[in-house]
């Protein structure tokens, strides 16, 4: 197996200069490099670069990805924009840190997987995290939480260790907080098993107007101010965000152990695995049943059913002609009518035997089925 990584980074907040442009091209002459993105993957050789300072100087998100089975996801976002006394909690150092980086901080997320991956597929998606960015800014900490399940699952933190606060919601994730779970392959039982403590959420929409009438006219005035100095700042999701903090102040929940959510994701996961064993059997018996109820049809229609394959094969439509005699072969050993079936087969070949196309794709098929006749 060859070697195989791949780099994206996005600038979201603003497009990279020229003169940016030419410092990235510096760093790789094969690179695709855009106002908005550099995209690099290397079937062998590295990236000349720190990720780590390429987010720091010009990036506001990062994704990696190995075969050797390393996911990287790195977020840029300005302290301005987050509340940095609620965020700190979440992140523990080990596989999920926050790091300042003068007017900004920097999510470095990592997962290891201890087999090597062959499927590109995996590699996940930038365009589909990118909106825990902006999550994030609007107060919405289910990512931050799910950072630390992160950390949780990796080992990075002891039995006796205290979860942070459990923000609503965690049974009901974004398309992105999905996508940050599967990318980082965060175990599902434990996120499960979380969720379980997080309170369901709740329409924010009349406590937030609630909460902005009763703000204060200094407040008011001094969020009018925010919004005249920054007209291009998104002063709805900052004032979401103060909200969100402000209502997170009230709650108070009761916290778990390490210990007692990973025990809790070994009953989920029975859970689960039971559940799943149900719906498939489920699914096998209906399976069968309708494979039954085709089967007793194409007995009812007795020899057009064999008039129709011959009409296939001489129409060259061999994928419905195999499927079709598969069936017939298939009838004749339930009805323990098999010699018949392959005397009638026999004689239908002699009539067909120009079509070779039709019979090397039936050998193929018997012989993976059932070891040939």
């Amino acid at each position: 197996m060859s070697e195989y990584q791949c780099y994206e980074f996005v600038a979201l907040e603003r497009p990279l200069t020229v003169k940016q442009m030419r410092e990235l091209r510096a760093i790789s002459t094969r690179a695709e490099i855009s106002p908005t993105r550099f995209w690099n993957e290397y079937q062998w050789g590295d990236l000349k670069a720190d990720p780590a300072k390429l987010i720091e100087r010009y990036f506001d998100a990062h994704l990696y990805f190995s075969n050797w089975g390393t996911h990287r996801l790195m977020l840029r976002v300005p302290k301005a924009r987050v509340d940095m006394q609620s965020m700190k909690p979440y992140f523990v150092g080990g596989r999920a840190t926050l790091t300042s980086t003068g007017e900004n901080v920097v999510l470095d997320l990592t997962s290891e997987a201890e087999e090597p991956e062959y499927d590109e597929q995996s590699q996940g998606s930038l365009a589909a995290l990118s909106p825990l960015r902006a999550e994030l800014m609007h107060g919405d900490l289910r990512p931050a939480y799910l950072a630390w399940l992160l950390a949780v699952h990796s080992g990075d933190m002891g039995g006796d260790a205290v979860e942070p606060p459990v923000p609503a919601g965690l049974a009901e994730l974004t398309a992105s907080q999905e996508a940050m779970v599967e990318f980082l392959r965060i175990d599902i039982d434990l996120v499960a098993a979380a969720a379980s403590g997080s309170a369901a959420p709740t329409d924010e929409a009349a406590p937030f107007r609630r909460w902005l009438i009763g703000l204060s006219i200094r407040d008011k005035d001094a969020w009018l101010s925010r919004a005249a100095e920054d007209p291009g700042l998104a002063l709805g999701g900052e004032l979401l965000r103060a909200f969100r903090t402000t209502v997170r102040s009230a709650r108070a929940g009761k916290r778990r152990t390490v210990a007692e959510l990973r025990a809790g994701a070994v009953v989920q996961r029975a859970q689960r695995e039971k559940a799943e064993a149900a719906r498939s059997k489920e699914a096998k018996a209906a399976a069968e049943a309708a494979r039954h109820r085709h089967l007793a049809k194409l007995a009812r229609d007795g020899d057009g059913a064999w008039g129709k394959l011959e009409k296939l094969i001489e129409a060259s439509k061999y994928d419905e002609a195999v499927k079709l005699a598969v069936d017939l072969r298939e009838l004749a050993a339930s009805d323990k009518s098999s010699a018949a079936f392959a005397k009638r087969f026999e004689a239908m070949r002699k009539r067909q035997l120009r079509r070779r196309g039709f019979f090397d794709r039936w050998k193929r098929t018997s012989e993976s089925r059932s070891g040939g006749w």
